[in-house]
């Protein structure tokens, strides 16, 4: 059986991150795995926190819940995990209240894991529309794959949105974007931007998008800066979950 492994710490997320980790699970047939990695809270408050979401999933009917305390770094544990998804905040406590940072941990754990990643909003909301954001290069197909194939985004509306820059011919990975949709209904744009966050920003100005499909190699090209101090507008929208991979 597939895992999804849950991250929990102190924060306001905790609860979106068991909700999504419970969507994507039975979507894809998964067990949860709740994960806290210690943090100096003591052992009873520990074990309250994993308790407090185990509980809050199994009031939703999710029963195959196994909670877990981590010892060592986070990114570590979470690498070791074995999981087929790793879900968590985009913020944690220490972090959760600045809308201009991601959770320290992000970067890190993105460059860490090879696994599919979803990056939580606070409030799990309703899942229909995804935006699969690719870059012009042919060979960046991550996105687009998983886009097709894994079940957690079976039978939902996709939309793919191919960033472009000024002057950049698209038409080699619009053309490779449709062969791969294999005749799924689906909405194709390319994008003048100069980076994911300001296409995803305008796109949604005009359409609603309830997760955002993006792989490592757009998000984090070679020699790009760590992920961390951002304008939280467009992909890191506080309202829509992301999904690396």
């Amino acid at each position: 059986m597939q895992k999804v492994l849950a991250c929990i710490d102190g924060s306001t997320y905790a609860a979106s991150v068991g909700d999504h980790a419970a969507w994507f699970a039975e979507r894809m047939a998964a067990s949860i795995e709740l994960l806290h990695v210690e943090t100096g809270l003591t052992d009873a408050a520990e074990q309250a926190l994993l308790s407090g979401v185990a509980g809050h999933l199994h009031d939703q009917g999710v029963t195959s819940v196994s909670r877990r305390v981590g010892s060592g770094t986070f990114v570590d544990v979470v690498a070791r995990s074995g999981a087929d998804l790793i879900v968590l905040g985009k913020r944690g406590a220490d972090s959760q209240e600045e809308r201009l940072v991601l959770g320290a941990h992000v970067d890190a754990v993105l460059r860490a894991t090879v696994v599919p990643v979803c990056l939580t909003s606070k409030i799990f909301l309703p899942i229909e529309r995804v935006l699969v954001v690719l870059d012009s290069n042919p060979d960046h197909r991550a996105a687009l794959a998983f886009a097709m194939s894994h079940p957690g985004l079976a039978g939902l509306s996709l939309d793919l949105v191919v960033i472009t820059a000024t002057g950049e011919d698209t038409s080699a990975k619009i053309a490779l974007a449709r062969a791969e949709l294999r005749g799924q209904e689906a909405e194709v744009f390319a994008v003048e931007a100069d980076r994911p966050g300001a296409a995803v920003e305008g796109y949604m100005a005009s359409r609603g998008i309830d997760l955002i499909v993006i792989s490592r190699a757009a998000l984090m090209p070679a020699g790009a800066p760590p992920l961390g101090p951002i304008n939280p507008t467009g992909l890191w929208n506080a309202r829509t979950p992301v999904i690396v991979c």
